[in-house]
Formats: C-alpha cells, structure tokens, sequence
C-alpha cells in the first residue's frame, strides 16, 4: 500500500491555521498540527522513519502535515513520497508583518535575529534543521541568514524589521523547490482564501483528492487576527512586495 502523505508549507501568519482547522472536518483525511509529538518536535517534522509511523497508522487514508516550518526542504519531501501533493502559502506582506507582529511581538523578532545568527555563523540552530537532508537549502539558508543581519544592521532591528527579514527568507527557497513548475504544488492566497474561503477549500480538495468540504464563513474568521499598520522600513518592504509579486504572477 502507497503511504500518501500531504504538505503544508509556506510561512507562518499566512492562514495556515484556518486551512488546517477546516481540513480536520473531512473524514477522509488525517491532519497531523505542528505541535503533534508523534511527527514533530519544536514544531518541525521528525525523521522520516517518524513519518512512515504515522502514514502507516493512519492508513488507508492519507495525512496532512501542518509543515510550513519545514519549507526549505519540500523538494526533498515531495520526492521521497511519490504521490504526495503539497499546499503552499502566501499572504499580503503588510499584513503578514502585522500578524507577526501581534502574535510574536518582539520576544518573535529575538527569537529570529537568534535564528539568523546561529545560521549565518553556521553553529546549527533551527534554521538548518529545518534543512536538513538538503545540502543546497542549508546553504541558501546560511546566505540568506547573512543577508538578513545585513538587512537588520541597515534598517535597525525594530520588531517589525525583524519580521520583515522573516517574509524575506521564509520565502526564499521557492526557486529551489521549484514552487512555479511542479504541479505537486497549490498556491493559495491568504486575501483570496477571506475573500472566498469556500472557493479555496474546493480547490484544495480536489488537488489532494478527497470529497468536497462545505465552510461556514463565520468559521474561517473565527480567532482571525488582523494585521495592524506598521512602521517597516521601505527597503525591506520592498522587498518583501517582489517576493510577493512574483507569487500573484504565478497565481
């Protein structure tokens, strides 16, 4: 039996949850959150041998993994199970900021500027567990960590910045995964998916192939918190709008 699993990738703040919580309605599916112990730690999935468990417990049915921590390396997940389909997602950056922002406030931006310096000087951390198994996401990883210390030293290590500087290299393997070019891969819009949801779960059920689920509106912005406007410096926002414009192309 093919042990089918699905991805969720992506950064943090970009309707991740929302998607996940309606996905937990179909009885067709199994979802595994970031916070599941049988398949991640520290919000990042395990071993692959972790993986196979839980594909091979939930079986027949196919798992959902809650795994945008895991973006850097999606093109090595994809190929090591031929079949599975993946989820990425984006949001408006002024407002994904502003989420961050929120949620994170400036313990978030610590953490980060953290996470840039332990990649950028190579002494491990997160950020290159996160690319584990993929020598060339490490390496983009290292170099944009060390871009992003430059960035911060321009632009002043606000909060704000620092999440910023988080947009810019949560995104910054898509070209290395080839996001663009390998149908495996759904692209969903937070401002679409508010706008429609139930357009956007139809269309993420038929890429994973399980029967439709219907979704209450009032559903999908319950807990929704809403980006506030920022003081984010126009260097970096600029920045992050390329990035951005360059998914709406592709949409």
């Amino acid at each position: 039996m093919r042990l089918v699993p699905f991805f969720l990738f992506g950064a943090a703040r970009s309707g991740t949850n929302a998607l996940t919580w309606a996905l937990e309605k179909s009885d067709q599916i199994s979802v595994r959150n970031e916070d599941s112990p049988d398949c991640f730690d520290q919000f990042v999935l395990r071993d692959k041998v972790y993986i196979d468990a839980v594909l091979s417990n939930s079986a027949p049915d196919p798992v959902f993994f809650k795994s945008f921590h895991d973006t850097p390396r999606a093109r090595y997940l994809l190929e090591s199970y031929p079949g599975s389909r993946a989820v990425y997602m984006i949001r408006q950056p002024a407002d994904c900021i502003g989420s961050f922002v929120n949620e994170f406030g400036n313990a978030g931006a610590l953490v980060w500027l953290e996470r840039f310096s332990s990649a950028a000087n190579e002494r491990g951390g997160m950020l290159l567990h996160m690319c584990r198994d993929d020598p060339v996401a490490t390496e983009i990883a290292i170099n944009q960590a060390r871009l992003m210390l430059e960035e911060i030293s321009i632009c002043e290590a606000s909060t704000a910045n620092v999440a910023a500087c988080y947009y810019i290299w949560a995104h910054s393997f898509i070209h290395h995964i080839q996001l663009f070019r390998d149908a495996r891969f759904l692209l969903l819009d937070y401002d679409a998916m508010v706008a429609d949801p139930q357009v956007a779960i139809d269309r993420t059920c038929r890429h994973f192939s399980i029967e439709r689920l219907n979704i209450d509106a009032d559903y999908w912005f319950s807990g929704r918190r809403f980006g506030k406007e920022l003081q984010i410096s126009s260097r970096l926002i600029s920045k992050c709008e390329a990035v951005y414009e360059e998914f709406c192309h592709a949409l």
